[in-house]
């Protein structure tokens, strides 16, 4: 027969011997079935009913010990386990000579040199934005500036836009049926003014080149730099093309219906003049 013992029912029954061995030594009866009042046993005789009174007064703190008892073994077996995982770990780490095993490393190394790729793309990324965004400002900092020159501008244009509209082109107050009627009746000065043939319905504005001696001319046709495209089709010859302009400096054809108008008003024939300048600033006329 194999008898076996709880860890608890061990200390109990120690504590019990130890008890038993220390009352028979203290108290000892002078005769048979003859009982010694004690105070720790109450009305019992110390070797019947007292001993379980005496043992329930100890079982408490006894019952706190084995807990602890049992709280500081879980700590140890838990502890136990997590020292056996990572040795488990370590050893599928690492070969049985105590090397590590060369495919992780390379595995390792691997992805250690990717890492380093990725973070260099990354800052040659970095550097490439970088650049970008001070192009950027740049950008920004003179668009910024050009807008501030013309929101100036504008400011200008708007102050001056309050004050009352005025024509900028200057024309001569004297009209006539042609440039000579006009410098007939006092006009001295070359410029923009308006004429209205005979058979004309309405004026129209011509440019007239005064001459010291008397004279008036009509400007048919100028053309001084090329600004203005002669390639028109028959329409826009008829009608007239180009600008006029108080200076004399623009380029311009007055349209064949006008000078059909100014041409056969009268009678009296009218002299053309073709004047020519070279780039030297010579003039020729014929």
């Amino acid at each position: 027969m194999r008898w076996s013992l709880h860890p608890r029912s061990l200390i109990l029954y120690f504590y019990t011997l130890l008890f038993l061995s220390s009352t028979c030594l203290a108290l000892v009866p002078p005769t048979d079935n003859c009982c010694i009042s004690d105070k720790r046993f109450g009305r019992y005789c110390p070797t019947t009913c007292g001993i379980a009174d005496f043992l329930l007064n100890y079982q408490t703190e006894v019952d706190q010990d084995l807990q602890s008892v049992e709280e500081t073994l879980r700590n140890i077996k838990n502890n136990t386990s997590e020292a056996k995982k990572l040795i488990r770990e370590i050893q599928s780490f690492y070969s049985t000579d105590g090397l590590p095993k060369s495919d992780r490393i390379e595995a390792s190394i691997k992805e250690s040199q990717k890492m380093m790729e990725d973070i260099m793309k990354f800052e040659t990324l970095i550097i490439s934005h970088d650049s970008s965004i001070r192009f950027l400002k740049d950008i920004f900092n003179t668009n910024k500036q050009k807008i501030a020159t013309l929101k100036q501008k504008v400011d200008q244009l708007e102050a001056k836009c309050q004050e009352p509209c005025k024509d900028t082109v200057k024309i001569h107050d004297i009209t006539g049926r042609d440039c000579q009627d006009i410098a007939n009746k006092g006009g001295k000065e070359s410029g923009l003014y308006f004429i209205k043939p005979l058979t004309s319905q309405q004026q129209f504005l011509v440019y007239c080149e005064m001459e010291k001696n008397g004279n008036g001319w009509t400007v048919l046709q100028k053309r001084l730099d090329g600004s203005e495209d002669f390639k028109k089709n028959w329409i826009q010859y008829k009608e007239g093309f180009g600008h006029l302009s108080p200076t004399g400096t623009t380029e311009f054809w007055l349209g064949n219906e006008k000078m059909h108008l100014i041409t056969t008003q009268t009678t009296i024939p009218y002299v053309l003049r073709v004047e020519l300048e070279d780039w030297n600033g010579r003039i020729a006329y014929v």
